[in-house]
């Protein structure tokens, strides 16, 4: 290993040591930037050592701060991706796979921007509602007195008659939104341990605080990294040259680990959120090029 491949290893090494304690996406980076020096199946495999390592330090880091139910909720979708990707590797070559990725997580950082874009036109909408109301008369004293508690006006009507439609439209949502994400996120987390911004989108909608939400991507991804380590064995992604050469990164993955730590208990919710879709946007833009 030369001396410019060693420092692009380390550089993977901290980049995927922030991935698992400060900026979930950031791993995806790791291996981008490995696929410039090696084929992408081994940078896969390296990477999912790193990972193993991170998960563990990210874990102890992190410790108390997970949400079991989040988990429960996306592992059987994720099973289901692992053995989708599984397959995948078995048949594709190193530039269908990194296209692969890139296409998917385009497509997840597209659909984000463009519901926040829908977010920000409602609420933009219902303050101008808001507005409208204040500016009308209000009733006399007289007509609210007529009105007893049992009344019910249209809008009483209205909104009861939609309640229940709402709710399943909800409940509909959330079981597409886990079975879409848990699905990609098995496929991308096994073909290239890319499946960082898919979960840091989830995680994110979710509505965890920062500690909590790192704290569940640890437990995540070492339960998913754990399954998927026999894949890469028997896969040749993993082998024992390949181990060794990168066995002396180990060090900077749980120093990074510690170094994220200390920053995430200091930044704000909002920054963090900003931080995980940039580097969601990089990591497609690196795959593409």
């Amino acid at each position: 290993m030369t001396v410019g491949v060693m420092a692009v290893v380390a550089i993977a090494a901290v980049l995927y040591g922030l991935d698992k304690s400060l900026a979930p996406g950031a791993g995806i980076l790791a291996v981008a930037t490995l696929t410039a020096v090696m084929p992408a199946k081994e940078a896969t495999g390296i990477t999912l050592i790193m990972a193993i390592v991170a998960d563990w330090s990210a874990i102890w880091a992190y410790r108390g701060n997970v949400s079991r139910r989040t988990l429960l909720r996306l592992f059987p979708f994720v099973a289901i991706g692992i053995v989708a990707g599984a397959g995948f590797l078995f048949v594709a070559d190193n530039t269908v796979t990194r296209l692969t990725i890139g296409v998917i997580l385009a497509v997840f950082v597209g659909m984000y921007f463009l519901s926040l874009a829908r977010k920000r036109i409602a609420e933009r909408r219902t303050v101008g509602r808001s507005g409208q109301a204040e500016a009308k008369p209000s009733k006399t004293d007289a007509s609210n007195a007529m009105m007893t508690d049992d009344t019910t006006t249209a809008d009483d009507s209205d909104a009861r008659s939609s309640a229940v439609p709402h709710a399943v439209g909800t409940k509909t949502f959330a079981l597409v939104k886990r079975v879409v994400c848990g699905a990609l996120a098995g496929f991308t987390t096994m073909v290239a341990n890319a499946g960082g911004p898919i979960t840091s989108i989830y995680f994110l909608s979710e509505n965890l605080s920062v500690v909590r939400f790192l704290g569940t991507t640890a437990w995540f991804y070492l339960i998913i990294n754990m399954v998927k380590l026999p894949f890469a064995i028997g896969l040749n992604m993993i082998t024992w040259t390949n181990f060794t050469a990168m066995a002396w990164t180990i060090p900077l993955v749980v120093i990074a680990v510690l170094c994220g730590r200390w920053v995430a208990r200091r930044v704000s919710q909002s920054a963090f959120s900003v931080l995980v879709y940039a580097l969601s946007v990089v990591a497609v833009i690196r795959l593409f090029l």
